[in-house]
């Protein structure tokens, strides 16, 4: 092992590979991007949302390593829309001065510890007999996304995203249901179909063949803790080696294929910047955390102008 690891080094530091300048560089210019970014998300005013009444939860699972894009991500979203309830579940990386910048940025702001969640959540789960979920839950930090968003809903409809989600322009699909309740919900079309359970095995729990192209990082649903029920029934029936890495996104998917009524969102909602690439116009961009700068460019460049020109009116 240590061979292999001193054979790695005397290649990536060999001058013809250009590989590593190019990392270098791109590791250089992302932390200049992330304190810009954070500089810019300071200097914002505060974005007073709902503190009753509002008929959309925006809901967002971020850490430490994210938590200035997770910001960004609820600014973009809330510039366009404040009648909205903000919950906002930490993974029990933050500290208490990220928490109170939440709270400076958002006054109205639900703030869900990871620490204080483990305990409320995984005693409802266990008393609830969701044993198998509570076991996911505590072994994946994804699952919070998969659980903890669905229990602590506070209107009708929540929309979840990820930390690495901006929103360009109003974005009316999302906002028409949640007016109209046309659908049960919406969500992003990934690049391709990323489940991690055979079809054969999800058609056993399906009416219909399950949706494609499903992705999680803009969701929005109407469904409240009945779903628990549903990923429990699967969980203690299909016993896994280990936890697969889309078992979040696969088990969404699987329910709103059960469900019925939900609309897959138009490319405008890009994902992996693909329409962005060939120069379409966009309402949002779901970057996948790639290991580009392109997410705080975006904000920096054409979301913050945005928000200081509407607030200098």
């Amino acid at each position: 092992m240590k061979d292999n690891i001193l054979k790695k080094i005397s290649y990536e530091l060999q001058f013809k590979n250009t590989q590593y300048y190019k990392r270098v560089k791109d590791k250089v210019l992302k932390t200049h991007y992330q304190r810009v970014l954070k500089k810019r998300l300071l200097s914002l005013p505060p974005l007073a949302t709902a503190k009753e009444g509002a008929p959309l939860t925006l809901a967002i699972l971020a850490n430490k390593r994210n938590f200035y894009e997770s910001v960004a991500a609820i600014y973009s979203f809330g510039f366009w829309n404040k009648n909205i309830y903000i919950n906002y579940h930490e993974d029990g990386t933050l500290t208490e001065h990220d928490i109170s910048v939440l709270k400076n940025i958002f006054p109205n702001i639900n703030i869900f510890k990871r620490v204080t969640q483990d305990q409320i959540i995984g005693e409802y789960l266990i008393n609830e007999g969701f044993h198998n979920s509570a076991h996911l839950r505590n072994n994946f930090v994804l699952s919070l996304k998969l659980i903890d968003t669905v229990f602590n809903k506070k209107s009708k409809y929540l929309l979840l995203i990820d930390s690495d989600v901006l929103f360009f322009s109003r974005p009316n699909e999302i906002l028409d249901i949640v007016e109209n309740g046309t659908f049960n919900g919406c969500y992003n079309k990934d690049v391709t179909d990323a489940y991690c359970f055979s079809i054969e095995m999800m058609d056993k729990y399906l009416p219909a063949p399950i949706v494609s192209r499903f992705n999680s990082g803009v969701f929005l649903y109407n469904f409240d803790v009945d779903f628990f029920h549903f990923v429990e029934s699967i969980l203690k029936n299909e016993k896994m080696s280990s936890i697969p890495w889309h078992i979040e996104q696969t088990l969404f998917a699987m329910y709103v294929t059960k469900v019925g009524n939900y609309k897959d969102l138009p490319e405008t909602y890009d994902v992996c910047r693909i329409e962005r690439s060939l120069g379409n116009k966009i309402i949002s961009e779901h970057y996948t955390h790639n290991t580009g700068f392109d997410i705080h460019k975006d904000f920096i460049y054409k979301i913050y102008p945005q928000i200081i020109n509407k607030n200098h009116r």
